[in-house]
């Protein structure tokens, strides 16, 4: 299980690394409205993450890093 949380970990970063100044401190990338649960960083980071571990659901993936809750500071789990 701590697998898939540090490929997470480094995949979070390498997005903010890339995204630089292109997303706001939140990791969401700017524009007006309703501001995202989940930011658009990390929603990629999942993306890629799922696809490094050959995951195929959505909810299967929420299930694997379900035991790290703690380490998320949004509220994503709720969303699934």
């Amino acid at each position: 299980m701590h697998k898939s949380y540090a490929i997470f970990a480094k995949f979070i970063e390498t997005c903010k690394d890339f995204a630089d100044y292109l997303v706001d401190e939140a990791g969401n990338v700017r524009r007006r409205g309703i501001v995202p649960k989940l930011s658009d960083l990390k929603e990629i980071a999942f993306i890629m993450t799922a696809k490094a571990l050959s995951i195929d659901s959505e909810n299967y993936l929420f299930s694997k890093l379900a035991e790290y809750k703690s380490s998320f500071s949004d509220k994503i789990f709720l969303l699934h």
